[in-house]
This record gives structure tokens, sequence and C-alpha cells, in this order.
């Protein structure tokens, strides 16, 4: 079968595509290399920068120290030179989110071209499919991260008050160390997003939604919701579940479907959760509630907080209540 896809016998109830997509070991078929290639480069990366921002345990005390000592030059150094590696870090991750926003658009480019339906494209080029479900785990995951460490924008608020003071003291920083004024600016935007890899991946497609004036969005939002179906699908049937082999394929299709869901929700004008919307909240936000807390808090929170919509009019009371 195409791609080792199992078709669901019966009638479909809720015109929902049922197919198995192999997040496991789906490859990519010659078509998909350039792209595949490109986007795997990126991700590569991903795992490294996952591993340095979840040890990244910042400058607060050596912070504090120079703060409130301000005329002991030895703690201000001591400060500095505490807080400079990190800025590199940070500067690291921001840089990476640019890479992160290219290689969406080129899966996004590959999945919505014309003369194949999302649905089509899902099932067809599967290895795409699944780098684009990688990309929002790592989304998640990194903003996850981010939100529960307040040392992040801390040390580098220090580090822009240290450079704009030294500056009008004309003392000479370490050049290379110094991330410049307009970099300094856009990393600030960055870091001051709750989730700031999510804003870089829906800006990213909002943008090329905009670029793209034939391709209508619901081509792109179409994609999106029903990645978002297809995982809810393989997270509620039995056949399914038990083709994964790997433990935490699971937790993988939950973020990945509640990453497509607040994409959507940032993408499309009514958003994910109105009536009119083609993805069935009620259905996925029912498949995370099934699980151990302990594995899905974060992820109902990213629905809670992240999403644009869910306070809408047009949100059902019963929509929100599951998400009380």
């Amino acid at each position: 079968v195409m791609g080792n896809l199992i078709k669901v016998l019966g009638k479909d109830l809720e015109n929902c595509p049922h197919f198995f997509l192999d997040f496991e070991n789906a490859q990519p078929t010659e078509a998909e290399t350039a792209v595949w290639n490109q986007v795997s480069a990126v991700l590569e990366e991903a795992h490294g920068i996952l591993a340095e921002l979840q040890s990244y345990n910042g400058a607060g005390q050596e912070i504090r120290e120079a703060i409130q000592n301000p005329n002991d030059l030895q703690l201000q150094e001591k400060a500095w030179n505490a807080v400079c590696p990190l800025v590199a870090k940070l500067k690291r991750f921001y840089e990476f989110s640019l890479r992160l926003e290219n290689a969406l658009r080129s899966l996004l480019e590959a999945l919505t071209s014309p003369p194949y339906a999302p649905m089509q494209h899902l099932e067809r080029e599967q290895a795409l499919a699944k780098q684009f479900a990688e990309i929002l785990h790592f989304t998640l995951s990194f903003d996850e991260l981010k939100m529960t460490n307040p040392a992040i924008q801390n040390d580098f608020s220090y580090y822009r008050r240290t450079i704009s003071r030294n500056r009008l003291n004309n003392q000479q920083l370490d050049a290379e160390n110094e991330v410049n004024n307009e970099m300094a600016n856009r990393m600030s935007l960055f870091y001051a997003e709750a989730t700031p890899m999510l804003k870089t991946l829906s800006n990213a497609t909002t943008k090329f939604v905009s670029e793209n004036k034939t391709l209508p969005i619901e081509d792109t939002t179409d994609c999106l919701s029903t990645m978002a179906c297809v995982c809810r699908v393989m997270l509620e049937t039995p056949e399914y579940r038990c083709r994964f082999t790997n433990t935490d394929t699971m937790l993988f299709c939950m973020r990945v479907m509640v990453g497509v869901i607040i994409l959507y929700d940032h993408v499309h004008p009514v958003g994910a959760f109105a009536k009119t919307s083609k993805i069935d909240m009620k259905g996925c936000i029912k498949v995370l509630k099934e699980q151990p807390s302990n594995s899905v808090e974060g992820l109902l929170n990213a629905l809670r907080y992240t999403t644009r919509h869910l306070n809408d009019d047009s949100t059902s009371k019963q929509i929100r209540a599951m998400l009380q």
C-alpha cells in the first residue's frame, strides 16, 4: 500500500481523513528529497538547541551581586563575564528561529502546491509531513522551556542595560561577544513573546499565505486541519495506536495535534474554535483529557493561553468549559 497507509473500512462519519501517518518510519521519495534534505539539516540542530535551553541556568546570582554593589568593579566584571556567553546562546536560539522559518516555508510550499489537495499531499509526502510535525514538536518543546525560565529575559535585559551604560562611559567592550544594537532589538522582541517560536511559525505561515496570492488561504489551513484530524484519529483508534513501536510517539502525536491547532487558530481568519472551523475541537480536547494529566497539562495550557480565538464570542460554551 502506498506509503504504508491503511484505509479504515466503514463509513466515514464526519468526513475526516482516516489514514496512518507513519511518524516513526516515513522515508522521503525522490520527489521529496530536495526539500527533505534542506529541512533535515535544520532539524538536526533542533535537538542541540533544546538541550542547551534545558540546561540554561542564567546568571541571576552574579547579576544580583553586581546590582547590589555598583561600585565593586570586580563584581561588575564577574556578572558581565557570566552574561556574555549566555547572550551568545540566546543569539544562537534566535538565529535558529530564522532558519526554522525558512524550513517551514519550504514545507508549506511543498505540501500545498497544486494539483493535489492537502489530504493527498500528506498521504503522498509522508516524510515531509513528518518533518512538519517535527518542527511543531520542537516549537512547543522550546516554548514550554522558555516560558518556565525567567532567567532568559533577566539576563538579556541586564546585558542591554550594561551595554548602553558602557556606551555612555565609552568603555571598550569585547566586540566579538557583543550583539549589535539592531540584533539586540530583534532579539528583544523575540524573547518578549510568551511563546517566541510559535509566534515565528504563525508569522511565517501568515506571511506565506499573504505572499501566495494565487493560493487560497484554505489550501494552507486545510493542510493544518487535516493534520490535526489525522493525529486525533491515530490517537483515538486502537488499531493505529498499537502500531506505534515507541512510547514517545503518543506524546509526539499529541504535541503535533496541538501545534497545528494553534497554528490554524493564528492563521485562519475565524480560528479553530468557531463552529465553521474544520477542526473537531471537542474531539481533540477529549483525546488530550483522556491522557495522564502530567503529560498533557502543558499542552492544555498551550491551548488555553497561546491561541487567539478561544475567548471569542463564536467559541461555544462547551469548548470553553472543557478547557476550564
